[in-house]
């Protein structure tokens, strides 16, 4: 930490000396700083896609009086106009179906996804402090965590979010980006101790998460843990190797000893109501059982409007019909929405909502595997990091609505658009993109 800090003092110090890098040292500060309060402060992730976006409106006015495109002629550039094509196609599904004007606010994270974009990549930020802004953010989640669960005496925190299982999760994202940057050390920090900061800012957000107890979240622990350490363990000498095998053996030797009766407790009883649910159909446990109802709810309304689906109101309003005919369990009332993003999109806008989410996700994963693929030791990393974003916010969806909730779609937009700026800045260093040409040339 004191290296860290002793890392900001001389950055501030270059900002006086090199005016003319002043505007792009001060955006690289913003960026670690909204990042690291993105979970400690009330609506930190709102501020920090308001401030990117009027940067990037900034940016996109220069754009137009000088000339230049706006965006970028490859897939990478055009991403955040998927992302644009997702919220237009199901704000007119919505529209279709009569949705009050309240739930159309959920969709603007996604029409600024370009302004976000132009802030990044035309504002020069530096992709060392996304790392370390994840970094510093999974840390003070999991402080904010213990403090809630140890001094205050919360079974489950939840920080500011209001919900254990949004603040886990993202405490949990936090963490999964600092640790894909592991290799790229900020503000000159030694490559071995950020490599060590990296691994302990993931620890950080496991130790948020696991407090939370929301186990929907954990599959994305094996995930990242197994893809980085197969690749460190890979790419490590001979006394490296038997170092993360030291690591390793230690870390398993000590599982016995952690304090992990309530989250197994909380695996457990989870895989004796799935058990049960199979067995008689009831709900006996409330979490995965009920999720399994409300799933088995979901599909079944489905095939009758299969194209643009019910509706917010109509989903609840046949959810309602089948418990007064017997055929779903009257529990799963007191639930909002379905607790699995695919299976609400179908029911609630149909094929083409859920065809639009597919779009985001897909043409994410191809664009970062890309990167992820290249020789470029950076482009690799940026691409690792993407590949975890988009992996996350998809396993989060599985067990709940996870983008139809307000602080998980502005982190992923914010996260998700900075790291594809920073891939097209990438490609441009290494001539692999071209730039962005006069529009009266074009």
């Amino acid at each position: 930490m004191i290296q860290i800090v002793l890392g900001l003092k001389d950055r501030v110090q270059r900002m006086v000396q090199n005016r003319p890098s002043t505007i792009s040292s001060g955006l690289n500060i913003l960026m670690m700083s909204l990042l690291a309060f993105t979970l400690f402060f009330p609506d930190m992730y709102t501020v920090s896609g308001i401030v990117f976006s009027i940067i990037g409106f900034f940016y996109l006015c220069k754009r137009l009086l000088s000339g230049k495109s706006v965006f970028e002629p490859h897939l990478s550039g055009k991403l955040c106009l998927i992302f644009m094509a997702y919220a237009f196609i199901c704000a007119l599904i919505q529209l279709w179906h009569g949705v009050s004007i309240k739930y159309y606010e959920m969709y603007i994270p996604f029409l600024w996804a370009p302004l976000i974009v132009l802030a990044i990549l035309d504002g020069h930020i530096d992709r060392r402090f996304v790392w370390l802004g994840c970094f510093l953010g999974a840390v003070f989640a999991c402080f904010l965590a213990l403090f809630q669960s140890i001094h205050l005496g919360d079974p489950r925190p939840y920080g500011f979010l209001g919900s254990p299982i949004t603040f886990g999760n993202n405490a949990l994202l936090l963490g999964s980006v600092a640790l894909a940057g592991r290799h790229d050390p900020p503000l000159n920090l030694r490559k071995p101790v950020w490599l060590a900061l990296a691994y302990l800012g993931f620890g950080f957000g496991l130790v948020a998460s696991l407090s939370t107890q929301s186990k929907g979240g954990w599959p994305l622990i094996p995930v990242v843990l197994i893809w980085v350490l197969v690749e460190d363990f890979w790419r490590a000498s001979r006394r490296g190797r038997l170092l993360f095998a030291t690591m390793a053996f230690t870390f398993v030797c000590l599982l016995p000893f952690m304090p992990l009766e309530t989250s197994l407790s909380r695996i457990k009883s989870a895989a004796n109501g799935t058990l049960a649910w199979f067995e008689t159909g009831e709900v006996v446990e409330g979490s995965a059982d009920a999720r399994l109802e409300l799933w088995k709810f979901g599909l079944s309304i489905w095939p009758e409007k299969p194209w643009l689906g019910h509706g917010r109101e109509g989903v609840v309003q046949r959810l309602h019909e089948k418990i007064a005919q017997g055929e779903v369990h009257p529990w799963i009332k007191s639930l909002t929405g379905l607790h699995n993003e695919p299976i609400q999109l179908l029911a609630e806008q149909g094929l083409i909502g859920l065809f639009s989410w597919v779009m985001i996700f897909t043409t994410s994963a191809v664009v970062f595997g890309r990167a992820y693929l290249q020789r470029n030791r950076v482009l690799k990393v940026l691409g690792q990091a993407g590949l975890m974003i988009v992996a996350a916010s998809l396993l989060f969806g599985l067990s709940d609505m996870n983008l139809m909730l307000n602080a998980n779609r502005q982190i992923f937009v914010l996260l998700l658009m900075t790291i594809t700026a920073l891939v097209i800045a990438e490609r441009r260093k290494t001539q692999l993109l071209p730039k962005p040409t006069s529009l009266q040339s074009g």
